[in-house]
């Protein structure tokens, strides 16, 4: 069963103009909840729906909804688990589960080593490779109600996988 959750606004803060800092702080969020749209494509294999995620702690639920909302599949995932078999299985696709909480926000996962590439003139990610993983941020859109910006376009590839997601809405979560 899934724990209830509060949702609060994000804080009306905005992020450090640093990259080292901004990174930290982004690393550092305890929650979130974000809603957009997922594309997945392997070869000739695809799917596309709507997708919510939201991440508390180190507990992420992650909810995929097919076309006009025919089909979905509802996950709970644990950051600790390291097999993401299950999930792997389900989408058809391999999953770093534990990193990608980390590439939502636009920041590479801090347990692993990543070769970042920076927008020029922003302290963000431009992209980053890590775990055999690229990940490009090739838009970032202001948070309404707040003075923070955050990934609003995610394109993740990995040997003859692509997924794309398009973030339509930030909030932040708190138990």
């Amino acid at each position: 069963a899934c724990a209830a959750t509060r949702t609060v606004v994000l804080p009306d803060r905005e992020l450090p103009a640093d990259w080292g800092a901004r990174r930290s702080a982004l690393q550092s969020w305890p929650g979130f909840e974000l809603r957009g749209r997922v594309a997945v494509a392997r070869g000739d294999e695809g799917f596309s729906g709507a997708l919510r995620w939201t991440q508390t702690g180190a507990r992420a639920r992650l909810e995929v909804d097919g076309p006009l909302g025919v089909g979905g599949a509802r996950y709970e995932l644990d950051a600790a688990d390291t097999d993401d078999a299950a999930l792997e299985r389900a989408l058809g696709v391999p999953v770093p589960v534990a990193s990608l909480r980390y590439w939502l926000l636009g920041v590479p996962d801090p347990a692993s080593a990543a070769e970042e590439s920076l927008d020029p003139g922003a302290a963000r990610l431009a992209s980053l490779r890590q775990a055999g993983w690229s990940v490009a941020y090739p838009r970032y859109a202001p948070v309404p109600a707040t003075r923070l910006e955050l990934p609003r376009l995610i394109e993740v590839t990995r040997e003859g996988v692509r997924v794309r997601l398009l973030i339509e809405d930030w909030q932040g979560v708190r138990p």
